[in-house]
């Protein structure tokens, strides 16, 4: 078992093999240990590390670090601790959804991203929404930059509100004899105030999360099934007040902008049959996909649930094919492995 504090806060994580580094994040259901077969598979040619999250595993469960904004602060310390300058992620749920957001901030220390089971929900405005980087005219004739998101959200803070949210909160911890991070930074352009477009302040994962871990892994599997009984070891190791508090944010419209925006080669695993983050429509698809059809490879799986690097071996090897090839077409794509076409 390997540990390391990061702002007076533990986070446990495990290494296996030698070369380029890759990052293993886990979702919503479990911790690092159900990424142990991904990880003996790429330990030959990779250095992996799986991370438990804040709230996960055996990482520590201090609720004032819950929030996305310190998950990201975790993934940013952590490499910088250890001296890691960069590395490809792969992210399964909330790690999709941190791997992401991470991945649009620090674009320069993601070389390649891939994601399992992304949160990527129709925000129910995809035919009237400017897809993001792109300019638009506003009523006072002033055209967005080219990385502004666009459309507001009603949780959305200006820079200084942020800033001094975060202060409060760097107060109230010192109050109670928590450990203060040496800086306190404010959130990226995307808790940013933004002009009014189009309202896109959905968060459809408020009512996923609601259900508990428990609930969600009832729906993955039976209790009987081996896979089951292997996530359910770290169920009692989750302290369900991250699940709310990690996706309290959380915007679909917003959410397929960073997609969008993501510059580096991107692949995207979802199952058919996933019971908990539904399969993402052809319109989303669409839209994190324009204009950027040679970066970004979405694969879909026929029969396959919430946990694909567990049902079907072939993850692993789609997972190293990825992170070998330089061009995403030589992906090996086969029998239930389809690559979505329009």
């Amino acid at each position: 078992m390997s540990a390391i504090s990061l702002n007076g806060e533990l986070v446990h994580y495990e290494v296996l093999g030698t070369g380029r580094p890759v990052f293993l994040l886990h979702g919503w259901i479990g911790s690092w240990r159900y990424w142990v077969p991904t990880m003996q598979q790429l330990q030959s040619k990779y250095r992996v590390y799986a991370l438990d999250l804040f709230g996960f595993g055996d990482s520590s469960k201090n609720p004032l670090r819950f929030s996305l904004e310190h998950q990201i602060a975790l993934l940013d310390d952590f490499m910088r601790q250890l001296g890691i300058p960069k590395t490809a992620i792969i992210g399964h749920g909330l790690g999709a959804l941190l791997a992401i957001s991470f991945a649009r901030r620090y674009s320069e220390r993601v070389p390649k991203l891939l994601v399992v089971s992304a949160p990527l929900f129709d925000p129910g405005d995809l035919d009237r929404r400017t897809p993001a980087g792109r300019k638009v005219l506003l009523t006072n004739n002033r055209s967005l930059p080219e990385d502004d998101f666009g459309p507001s959200s009603p949780t959305t803070m200006s820079a200084s509100a942020a800033m001094r949210a975060a202060l409060i909160e760097a107060a109230r911890a010192r109050g109670n004899g928590i450990p203060i991070p040496q800086t306190i930074t404010a959130p990226d352009d995307l808790t940013m105030s933004r002009p009014q477009i189009e309202s896109s302040s959905t968060n459809p994962l408020a009512a996923v999360m609601m259900s508990g871990t428990k609930n969600m892994l009832n729906k993955c599997f039976k209790p009987t099934d081996v896979f089951y009984q292997k996530l359910d070891v770290d169920t009692p190791k989750t302290d369900p007040r991250v699940l709310t508090a990690s996706i309290q944010n959380f915007d679909a419209g917003r959410m397929l902008d960073m997609m969008r925006l993501l510059p580096m080669p991107t692949a995207v695993v979802h199952g058919y049959d996933d019971p908990i983050i539904p399969m993402p429509s052809e319109d989303v698809w669409s839209y994190v996909t324009l204009d950027k059809e040679n970066l970004t490879l979405p694969i879909l799986l026929h029969g396959i649930r919430h946990f694909p690097m567990l049902e079907d071996d072939r993850f692993i090897r789609v997972a190293g094919d990825f992170l070998e090839a330089d061009d995403l077409s030589k992906v090996a794509l086969k029998d239930r492995w389809m690559r979505r076409t329009r």
